[in-house]
C-alpha cells in the first residue's frame, strides 16, 4: 500500500506494523497478545489477593470489596467501552496508512475522554448514597463502604484514560512496555496495600488508596510518553484536537454499542448480586470471589482478545480480510487451550483455593466453594466466546457484541436466576449455577453468530474461510 501522507512512521513504528500486516499471524498473534495476557492475569491475580488481604480483616470487608469493585465497573464500562471502539477505528485508519488523520483521533479522543470523566464525576459524587440505596446495596455496606466506593470511583475515571493510553501503546505493539509499566503499578499497589492492612492495620479505605496511587503512576507514565515522545503519530497535541464530526464521530459511533455493551453487562452483573442478596450478603461476596478465582483463568484470554482485536483492525484496515480469519483461528486455538490449562488446577484444587478467602470461617468457606465449583466451569468455555467476540469486534460488528451480552445477561442469567429461586429448593448453587449455565449459552449462540458473519464476509469478498494467507514478507 502506498502511503501519500506527510507524516511519518519512525523506524520501529514501521517495522512493527509491517509485521502486523504481513508477518506469520500465529507469530503475530503471540508475540502482541503474550505481554497483554500475561499482565491481564497477573492483574487479575492483584485483584484477587485484595480480596484475600480484605478477608484477612473480616469476611464482611471482603464482601464490600467486591460488590463495590462490581458497582463500579458499570461505570468503568462506559469509559471502557469508549476506548475499545476509539481505538478500533484508529486502529483501522492506521492500517489503511492515513497517519495524519491518526494523529487528529489520537488527540481528540483524549480530551473527550477527560471532559467525560470530569461530568461523571460531578453527576455519581454527590449521588453516591442515593445510588447504592436505589441498588438495594446492603446497609452495612453504605455506612461502610461509602469512602471506599468514591475512591474507587476516582480510580475508575483515572483508569478510564489509562486505560485508552495503553489501547494506543498496543496499536503499535508495544505491548511490553505495556508490561513493564503495569507490573510497577502492581508492585505499588500490592506493596502499600500490604503495608496498609497487615503493618498499619488500617481497613479497606487504605485498599482503594492503593489502587489510586497505582493509577496515577500509569496516568503520569501517559503524560510523559505522550507529550514528549518523539513519535509524529502517536502524540498527544492541543492543536490537533477537534470536536468535529468527521474526526470524532466515527470512533463514537462504533463505540457506543461497546459502551453499552460493557455496563449492561456489568448492570446484569449487579441486578444478580441484588438478587441473591436475599440469599445473605456473605452469598454475594462469595459469588464476587468465585468471579475473580475465574478471572484468573479467563483474563488471559481477554488479554489475547483485545490485541488480537487491534491486529485485526489494522488488517481489516489494509483491506486483507484473509489476514482477519487467520488472526481468528490463531486466537481460538490459543484462547481454547488457554482455557483448559486453568480449568484443570481451578477446578481440582478449588477446596484449597477457597479456603483462602475463609480464614477462620468455616460457613463462609462452606458458601463460597459450592458457588465456586459451579461457577469455574465458565472458564472452560469462555476462551472460545473470547475469541468470537474478537472476531466481532475486528469486522467492526459491535452491535452483534452487544445482542450476545444482552442475551447473556437478560436471557441466559436473571430469569434462570428468578426461576431457580421461585420453584427449587437450590441455596447457594444457584449463584455459581447461573454464572455457569449462561456463559455456557452464550458461547454456544456467538459460536452461530461468528458462523454465520464468517460466511457473509467471504460471500462479500469472495474468499474462502479456510483458504491460507499470502505472506507478504519477501515483497
Amino acid at each position: 500500500m502506498s502511503i501519500t501522507n506527510e507524516t511519518q512512521l519512525s523506524e520501529k513504528e514501521t517495522k512493527t506494523r509491517d509485521f502486523i500486516l504481513n508477518g506469520s499471524m500465529f507469530k503475530v498473534v503471540l508475540q502482541i497478545g503474550l505481554p497483554i495476557a500475561f499482565f491481564q492475569g497477573i492483574n487479575q491475580l492483584l485483584r484477587v489477593v485484595d480480596s484475600f488481604m480484605a478477608a484477612s480483616i473480616d469476611a464482611t470487608a471482603a464482601s464490600m470489596v467486591t460488590y463495590f469493585g462490581q458497582m463500579n465497573l458499570i461505570i468503568s464500562g462506559l469509559g471502557l467501552g469508549l476506548a475499545a471502539g476509539a481505538t478500533l477505528k484508529i486502529s483501522q485508519v492506521y492500517g489503511a496508512g492515513d497517519f495524519q488523520k491518526v494523529k487528529k483521533q489520537i488527540s481528540s479522543i483524549f480530551a473527550f475522554a477527560v471532559l467525560f470523566c470530569l461530568v461523571m464525576m460531578v453527576i455519581i459524587v454527590p449521588l453516591s448514597t442515593p445510588l447504592m440505596r436505589w441498588m438495594n446495596t446492603p446497609a452495612e455496606f453504605i455506612a461502610q463502604g461509602r469512602t471506599y466506593f468514591l475512591i474507587e470511583f476516582a480510580v475508575t475515571m483515572i483508569g478510564i484514560i489509562n486505560v485508552i493510553y495503553i489501547a494506543l501503546e498496543r496499536v503499535q505493539g508495544n505491548t511490553k512496555k505495556i508490561l513493564n509499566m503495569n507490573l510497577i503499578a502492581m508492585a505499588i499497589n500490592m506493596g502499600f496495600t500490604a503495608f496498609s492492612v497487615y503493618i498499619l492495620r488500617e481497613g479497606i479505605t487504605f485498599i482503594a488508596i492503593s489502587s489510586l496511587i497505582s493509577q496515577l503512576f500509569i496516568f503520569a507514565m501517559a503524560t510523559y510518553n505522550l507529550s514528549g515522545r518523539k513519535s509524529e503519530v502517536f502524540k498527544f497535541s492541543l492543536k490537533e484536537v477537534s470536536l468535529k464530526r468527521m474526526i470524532l464521530a466515527p470512533m463514537l459511533l462504533i463505540s457506543v454499542p461497546i459502551m453499552i455493551e460493557r455496563s449492561a453487562f456489568h448492570v446484569g452483573k449487579t441486578v444478580v448480586n441484588v438478587m441473591i442478596t436475599g440469599l445473605g450478603s456473605l452469598v454475594v461476596g462469595g459469588l464476587g470471589i468465585s468471579n475473580l478465582l475465574c478471572g484468573i483463568g479467563v483474563s488471559p484470554q481477554m488479554g489475547f482478545q483485545d490485541s488480537t482485536v487491534a491486529i485485526m483492525a489494522q488488517n481489516k484496515g489494509a483491506g486483507s480480510y484473509k489476514r482477519v480469519f487467520e488472526a481468528f483461528k490463531a486466537i481460538f486455538v490459543i484462547n481454547c487451550v488457554t482455557a483448559v490449562l486453568f480449568f484443570i488446577p481451578l477446578f481440582f484444587f478449588a477446596r484449597q483455593t477457597t479456603s483462602l478467602f475463609a480464614i477462620g470461617d468455616p460457613y463462609f468457606h462452606d458458601i463460597l466453594y459450592r458457588v465456586h465449583i459451579i461457577d469455574v466451569w465458565s472458564v472452560l468455555f469462555l476462551g472460545a466466546y473470547s475469541a468470537i467476540t474478537a472476531l466481532l469486534f475486528g469486522l467492526g460488528f459491535t452491535r452483534l457484541t452487544l445482542l450476545l451480552n444482552v442475551c447473556r445477561i437478560f436471557l441466559f442469567r436473571i430469569p434462570v436466576l428468578m426461576f431457580l429461586q421461585h420453584f427449587t429448593t437450590m441455596g447457594p448453587e444457584s449463584a455459581g449455577f447461573v454464572m455457569a449455565f449462561s456463559n455456557i449459552a452464550v458461547t454456544a449462540l456467538g459460536l452461530l453468530i461468528g458462523a454465520l458473519c464468517i460466511k457473509k464476509v467471504c460471500q462479500e469478498q469472495g474468499i474462502k474461510f479456510w483458504q491460507k494467507e499470502e505472506l507478504a514478507l519477501e515483497n
